[in-house]
């Protein structure tokens, strides 16, 4: 009888340890997904979520940063930095009086991966004595530069408008005129629509788990998939400047248009406002580099990014805009073994901001629109 109540016992038996042991695990679970929200181990998705903390929309710079920002972004395995920004939402000390110079850009100008005194606008301000107003943001491009230039440079007084160029400008504008011609007006919304991700994707578990099987996650898509090492540098190198500027893609040639007329519209503005409107050419880490990479890039031909800079080049010069290209000394450099950029991220690290505030400060000298 005891052996008979044993076995009909077993079932509930087996069902209580099953049950413990689900609860066990769901219950450790939620605790580490509290810690990993208190304290997040970095990868894309951290960082993307706090980025997007920091963005709100707009109706004609489609987005821009939340005024009075005070924060630390996280989640890249390779820096931290902090944002801080004014009652305009840029990355810069308060706007008031004149200031000498509006920078103009992307992530580049902004500064991303670095801190604001480590930006090239802040180190030129710093190196050049002149009043230094940063007007670039990660958002941003070709499209609706035009409309930061007639929203701050002009009200600010600023005499000379520095335009950084890179790459992904193009299909970027091509974006931003899509979406403004379908008539939205939140597109802050819209961008998170499209990078928002469904249970369990959205859980740091499940994120730090995908990173740690795939560990090309733990980086932003752009980073690159091949690894340069010579002992000397180290680095990631990826097709990203190829496909932003492939002539064959529709929306790359639709950008060259959208640049162009921005340029000419620029043009115009800096001539109506005593201003001087300076383009000034932004590489890629994998052309700085290619002589040190291109046995890893057989799949890609230099030329392509050259002819980006010759158009640039020869728009500006047809249009009497001055000029920067700042690859021949970038390059220059490099080769001597010094890395410019994240070795991983392809921004500007430190050391890269510092060389292209020196550059553009020496242009600005011997164009005779700085003086010492």
């Amino acid at each position: 009888m005891n052996s008979s109540a044993s076995r009909s016992n077993l079932p509930l038996f087996v069902i209580s340890r099953t049950l413990l042991v689900i609860f066990g695990v769901l219950f450790a679970l939620t605790v580490v997904e509290i810690m990993l929200r208190i304290v997040p181990v970095p990868n894309r998705f951290t960082l993307m979520e706090r980025l997007e903390q920091q963005w709100e929309s707009d109706d004609e710079l489609l987005m821009h940063l939340k005024p009075n920002l005070d924060m630390r972004v996280y989640g890249h395995p390779e820096f931290s930095y902090n944002v801080r920004t004014n009652a305009d939402g840029l990355r810069d000390e308060p706007f008031e009086g004149a200031f000498d110079i509006a920078t103009i850009g992307d992530s580049f100008t902004f500064g991303f991966g670095v801190e604001e005194a480590e930006s090239w606008p802040a180190r030129l301000e710093a190196r050049s004595g002149a009043r230094v107003a940063n007007l670039g943001w990660a958002g941003w491009n070709s499209y609706v530069y035009p409309v930061a230039i007639k929203r701050y440079a002009i009200p600010l007084q600023t005499r000379i408008w520095l335009w950084a160029f890179f790459g992904n400008d193009l299909p970027e504008s091509a974006g931003a005129e899509a979406f403004l011609a379908s008539g939205g007006t939140d597109y802050k919304r819209w961008v998170g629509e499209s990078r928002r991700l469904p249970f369990p994707f959205n859980l740091r578990v499940f994120q730090l788990a995908a990173a740690l099987i795939d560990p090309q996650l733990f980086l932003l898509p752009d980073s690159g998939d091949r690894v340069f090492d010579n002992d000397e540098l180290r680095m990631r190198a990826g097709r990203y400047a190829w496909e932003v500027t492939d002539p064959n893609r529709p929306e790359v040639r639709r950008g060259w248009e959208l640049t162009e007329a921005a340029l000419i519209e620029a043009q115009d503005l800096a001539a109506q406002s005593d201003a001087t409107l300076v383009v000034i050419f932004v590489p890629s880490r994998e052309n700085v580099y290619w002589p040190y990479i291109k046995a890893l890039m057989e799949d890609v031909d230099i030329q392509q990014l050259d002819e980006v800079e010759a158009h640039l080049d020869a728009f500006c010069e047809a249009q009497d805009i001055a000029y920067l290209n700042l690859l021949p000394d970038f390059q220059s450099q490099a080769m001597k073994g010094e890395m410019l950029y994240f070795p991983a991220d392809g921004h500007w690290n430190g050391a890269g901001h510092e060389l292209a505030s020196q550059l553009i400060y020496d242009m600005l000298l011997r164009e005779e629109l700085l003086t010492r």
